[in-house]
């Protein structure tokens, strides 16, 4: 008998140790898969991002986006000029907090 010769049980659990690392391994190799799948799909869509013409010859209308904001920001102003032109009852005071704190809710746990 050899140093290296080894038991039934002991080639038996060899075996079984085998077949489980197999195994591990597996599943080692199919969450893997599942991690690098969707970095495989934004790496692509990445690449398609980079050659997009848009981004080769820019967006149209650009430079006009100043006279644009400009031309807004005096809508306000001559609605309200208009409106009171006409007689209607105009609103000017500055609009209130769109989520105004709340008050003390004891026992209802609500957003501080």
């Amino acid at each position: 008998m050899t140093p290296l010769a080894l038991s039934t049980t002991g080639e038996v659990l060899a075996i079984i140790g085998l077949a489980v690392g197999l195994v591990v391994f597996g599943v080692v190799v199919w969450l893997l898969n599942g991690v690098l799948t969707p970095l495989r799909r934004v790496l692509a869509d990445v690449r398609d991002a980079e050659t997009a013409p848009l981004l080769k010859n820019g967006v149209k209308g650009v430079d006009q986006l100043g006279r644009t904001r400009q031309l807004a920001s005096g809508v306000p102003d001559l609605a309200v000029a208009y409106m009171t032109k006409l007689g209607l009852p105009v609103n000017t005071e500055p609009a209130g907090e769109v989520f105004p704190e709340r008050g003390s809710t004891s026992g209802l746990g609500g957003f501080r």
